[in-house]
């Protein structure tokens, strides 16, 4: 694999490549180590339970990254935005905290029908599984405060996590209680943008045994972001100011040897002010000033989220009983000013307008239950059987209002609409692993999956209607197969094949006005994908030094997309797609007080056949993927005395991508250049606490993250998502 450097923008190459060396470190499969630098010999072993069963991640025969809670502080990350491009072959588009769509290897056709990436709350999968709630946009940016680790689990994950985890999986795992020790923690922080506001974060955590047999841990968080985009349109600055805030409630309890059982709450609120986008011509131009947008109405955010799930494991001695059940509600409200499409073509039919906003609502009411049995111990053979059950009642509602020449709201009913829908899935699975020698295994996998749909459109307005009540029943079979091998000592190389799928559904009722005659499909399919992966796996003996490699091929089939039938959006299936690239992570410590790292990712995305439905042909390449991703990290210890101070510096790299495809309509193409990040940090120990300082973006890199065009369609600008200006802070954790 050939690397090529593009010279970013702003400062000297050197200076950002030198500077931005650290960010990868906490990549794929990279062991866990202590922030003061422990002796390698000490580092602990990182457990992950991606196949839903505790195992090394040295063993697991898949593309893993963990991030542990030591790698989410050295980063200073509160939110999904802080350590997503350090992860390899993971991409993203976003409006701001809360708005954000994601996507591994690369599985994405620029603006997704549903999910591609599961996202889950421990155990608990997030949000809705049908196409009519917009839950592609909205996944959840949880607050990062006091989670054990993440995992981020690459490639289709079809057998074991289902539906809409085709690309793979993305895993939010909290702390446990612990009912060996008191324990409490406080955390507080200010940070300063380069033309923007001042920012904030606090938060505490504390861990209460309540007996031998329970324990009750208590956390709340809360974070400020300042916000650095201005709305020249309205006079208003800093219009992505942002606050998250939340906390959970977690109890264990261990009424016997064999029996565990947890009870978590958790309860998340999100609000913005506006969006962190900037507008530009589709040629790459800004269209006022640096970090300025024009939006004829504010366009705030809100979402409130709320999870209870038990889980209940019950030790059989050959096997384990777990159960794990959970109720969520998401609520996202929204506005879209489309003053650029609306005011210019409304005005050509006579209706005079001075702006246009979209006020929009999206929630869902959902309850999973996950029963699975699995053996235990080191047997010859492994298995594992389970169902799962989900429900879920979802809404979407949108009401396009228009204001009148003197800016009070106009009469006209432009448009109301409510698109209720309802998903329900039946699921089993099952994996079997057989030890054919002590150093060789395979896996088989395989799962059932039938899901219920219903939607309903009720509309009023100059611009839509109603339709019928709509239903439609899928059927889904996903399976996969593992090989591994243990060369000895501390190696593993692994092939693995797996596939994944999205949901198919009912589609919109569209009929010719003259024939009555369907001018689409009643229902469209599901996608899916096939994906052939090799791995290496490998760490010296003293651990100083490891490798992980993985390469892969994924060929994705009947992409589903949002196209046109009689003026009326609809569902399609379009084309078809080839995926092929690689990882790779380094990690050296060549003594105890220097830990170097490296990761990177390499994802050749295109379609594989023309898609008229995208304006795309064969070969192009797909929306929002970066064929080269690189993060490096240098960390390294002044003095093993004293304050035990400690420098870092991280390094991001990200190659330039396209926003949709060349002869889309709907929505244009814009090309996003390539970026390079530097962060440094200093880090100091106090016997109680610890201080970090750190400079995010020094070198105040514009970074161009992700680019929403719908409105260039009519002559609009390109609204560029932005990379956040040089931030620096200081950050404060006492243990008590």
């Amino acid at each position: 694999m050939s690397v090529r450097f593009v010279k970013p923008r702003g400062a000297d190459m050197t200076a950002r490549w030198l500077g931005q060396g650290t960010a990868l470190l906490m990549t794929v499969g990279t062991p866990v180590w202590a922030q003061q630098a422990a002796e390698p010999a000490k580092l602990d072993e990182i457990i992950v339970t991606a196949q839903k069963r505790a195992e090394r991640l040295i063993d697991a025969p898949q593309s893993i990254t963990a991030l542990a809670a030591a790698d989410l502080a050295r980063l200073d990350a509160v939110q999904f935005r802080d350590f997503a491009n350090t992860v390899p072959a993971l991409s993203f588009t976003t409006a701001g905290v809360g708005q954000t769509q994601v996507s591994l290897r690369g599985v994405t056709a620029g603006v997704d029908i549903g999910p591609t990436v599961g996202v889950y709350v421990d155990d608990v999968p997030y949000g809705s599984s049908s196409a009519f709630s917009n839950a592609s946009s909205l996944a959840l940016d949880v607050g990062l405060f006091d989670l054990d680790r993440i995992e981020v689990l690459r490639g289709p994950q079809g057998t074991l996590y289902g539906a809409g985890a085709m690309g793979g999986v993305l895993r939010y795992i909290s702390q446990a209680p612990d009912p060996t020790a008191f324990a409490a923690k406080a955390q507080a922080g200010l940070s300063s943008t380069s033309g923007g506001a001042i920012g904030a974060n606090g938060a505490a955590v504390v861990n209460a045994p309540l007996g031998e047999d329970a324990a009750l841990r208590t956390s709340a968080f809360y974070s400020r972001d300042g916000g650095f985009v201005d709305n020249v349109a309205l006079g208003d600055k800093n219009v992505d100011a942002s606050n998250v805030y939340g906390g959970r409630l977690d109890l264990a309890l261990t009424p016997t040897d064999s029996l565990k059982i947890r009870l978590t709450g958790f309860a998340q609120e999100i609000g913005r002010d506006g969006t962190p986008s900037v507008d530009f011509t589709l040629s790459g131009q800004r269209v006022d000033g640096e970090r300025q947008q024009r939006r004829l109405k504010a366009e705030p955010f809100d979402q409130s989220f709320r999870l209870a799930s038990a889980s209940i494991d019950y030790d059989l001695g050959p096997a384990t009983l777990t159960s794990i059940s959970s109720y969520q509600t998401v609520d996202s409200t929204f506005r879209q000013d489309a003053s650029a499409v609306y005011v210019p073509v409304l005005g050509g039919f006579g209706l005079a307008f001075s702006a246009v906003a979209i006020d929009q609502r999206r929630s869902t009411d959902k309850f999973t239950q996950e029963v699975r049995l699995a053996s235990n111990g080191d047997t010859r053979l492994q298995w594992l059987v389970g169902g799962y059950y989900t429900d879920e009642d979802s809404d979407n509602r949108q009401h396009v209002v228009a204001y009148d020449p003197a800016g009070a709201v106009s009469p006209i009913d432009l448009a109301t609409v409510a698109i209720p829908s309802r998903y329900e899935e039946i699921a089993a699975f099952g994996n079997l692993t057989v030890k054919v020698t002590d150093a060789f295994d395979i896996t088989g996998g395989v799962r059932y999956a039938r899901n219920d749909q219903r939607f309903e459109q009720i509309g009023s307005g100059v611009l839509i209607g109603s339709t019928p009540v709509s239903r439609a029943k899928d059927e889904v079979v996903t399976y996969l197969a593992n090989a591994r091998y243990r060369l000895g000592g501390r190696q593993t190389v692994y092939a693995r094949f797996a596939t994944g799928y999205r949901p198919g559904g009912p589609n919109f009722v569209v009929n010719d006005p003259v024939s009555g005659a369907p001018l689409a499909p009643a229902t469209f399919a599901s996608d899916s994908l096939k994906s052939y992966e090799l791995g290496y796996k490998g760490e010296t003996a003293d651990r100083r030094f490891s490798l992980d490699l993985s390469a892969y091929h994924i060929d994705w089939r009947d992409i589903q997309v949002t196209t046109a039938a009689g003026g009326v959006s609809v569902i399609a299936n379009a084309g078809a797609a080839k995926i092929d690239g690689g990882e790779a992570t380094l990690v050296a410590r060549p003594t105890s007080a220097l830990t170097l790292s490296g990761a990177f990712a390499y994802q050749d995305a295109r379609l594989a056949q023309d898609a008229p439905l995208l304006g795309a042909l064969k070969g192009d390449r797909l929306p929002n993927v970066a064929k080269l991703t690189a993060a490096v990290l240098a960390d390294y210890q002044l003095s093993s005395q004293g304050l035990r101070p400690t420098l870092g510096a991280t390094v991001r790299y990200v190659d330039d991508r396209s926003a949709s495809f060349d002869a889309n309509a709907g929505l244009p193409q814009y090309e996003l250049p390539s970026y390079v990040t530097v962060d440094l940090r200093l880090g100091l120990s106090l016997p109680r606490a610890d201080v970090q300082l750190y400079a995010r973006n020094l070198f105040d890199e514009e970074g161009q993250l992700s680019a929403a065009t719908v409105l260039s369609s009519v002559g609009g600008p390109a609204q560029v998502t932005v990379l956040q200006p040089r931030t620096l802070g200081v950050r404060v954790t006492a243990r008590f």
